[in-house]
């Protein structure tokens, strides 16, 4: 059948068409119909078939990572509490503000009871940091080479955390130790600078003026 032939068909007359005429008019009908319900019903229906099975996919993994952490959990609270421990004890070994005359004073008398001289022993300003401060002194002690090495070593015995810094050992006149492979007599008068650091922890109110200045701040 023709196109000249089609355009002479009425629409009114449609059930007297030829069956050829009548079945390409249905099946374009059928077709158009058919796009129609594809795009505007099945299509959406498909992606949100497609959300739905990547969202499961996620929840899924999701469940496994959880179950993971489930069978995994008392040896993760096994591993909080040691480090609770630790933290515990390390928090121990700082003294409080009011502990760091006492402790300065353990210092003092650890250097004198082994024959050092202190000529020089000057608190610094006080280093704030996250959870603790650092306690920095200045300190200038003269005597025997061999007093100076027990004094360092009572200083690491303390039951408190205190440390020796930028170290420079002098002779007593003002002049440079012998070189680093030298030994110089056990009773030789040296002289020892250096920068004794210890720390203690911050108290509450302490801790809540920190906050509250980083409040500020931002």
């Amino acid at each position: 059948m023709t196109f000249d032939e089609l355009r002479t068909l009425k629409p009114e007359d449609f059930f007297r068409w030829p069956l050829q005429a009548r079945l390409i008019i249905s099946g374009i009908f059928v077709t158009i119909l058919g796009l129609l319900f594809y795009f505007f019903f099945l299509q959406p229906l498909n992606e949100q078939l497609n959300a739905l099975r990547e969202e499961e996919q996620t929840l899924k993994t999701q469940l496994r990572n959880k179950q993971r952490l489930a069978a995994n959990l008392p040896q993760y609270q096994a591993q909080l509490g040691e480090i609770q421990r630790r933290f515990d004890l390390m928090v121990r070994q700082l003294p409080s503000r009011a502990e760091i005359p006492s402790l300065l004073d353990d210092v003092t008398v650890a250097g004198r009871s082994r024959g050092l001289d202190f000529q020089l022993f000057q608190p610094l300003p006080e280093q704030i940091r996250d959870y603790d401060a650092e306690v920095p002194v200045k300190i200038t002690v003269q005597g025997a080479y061999d007093a100076m090495g027990n004094f360092a070593a009572a200083v690491a015995a303390l039951p408190r955390i205190v440390t020796l810094h930028d170290i420079n050992l002098l002779r007593a006149e003002g002049q440079p130790a012998a070189g680093a492979s030298a030994k110089p007599a056990s009773k030789a008068p040296l002289r020892l600078e250096a920068r004794l650091q210890t720390y203690r922890y911050l108290d509450e109110a302490e801790l809540n003026a920190k906050a509250k200045a980083e409040e500020v701040k931002k």
